[in-house]
């Protein structure tokens, strides 16, 4: 009986094949990579293995990313501070390391959410209305 291979597998053996090579060298890597995938009969996931490739790159390389929900549009120099704090590199100006995206979601009334890979921090207005309700009831 053969194991499956996942697509994350795939995509994580893609990247330590490639990592430091260049030119003709990472070109023969691919192409066997994709002779790997013809015999395993994965052709059909390649997108979704670029995909975990591309995760697990920015992983790697310590690229965080992080989805920002705030009641209104922030302002550049509070999207900088909140790059910054989940900078893995620790405080560079440009929030070195962290990839942001930005979403509004006006039923926050106020305060941010910020989603990582596996954390949600909930520093909304409407999320601190609730706990003082249940504190006070």
């Amino acid at each position: 009986m053969r194991k499956k291979i996942s697509n994350n597998q795939l995509a994580q053996v893609l990247y330590e094949v490639t990592v430091g090579t260049k030119g003709e060298q990472t070109k023969k890597a691919i192409h066997e990579f994709v002779r790997l995938l013809k015999r395993i009969h994965k052709v059909s996931k390649a997108l979704n293995i670029i995909t975990e490739f591309e995760k697990y790159a920015k992983k790697r390389q310590g690229i965080v990313n992080i989805e920002i929900q705030s009641a209104r549009e922030l302002d550049e120099k509070t999207l900088l501070n909140i790059k910054k704090i989940f900078s893995t590199k620790g405080g560079s100006v440009l929030g070195g390391g962290v990839e942001a995206s930005e979403s509004i979601d006006q039923c926050l009334l106020g305060g941010i959410k910020v989603k990582t890979e596996d954390k949600i921090l909930d520093a909304s207005l409407k999320t601190q209305l609730n706990q003082l309700k249940q504190f006070l009831a």
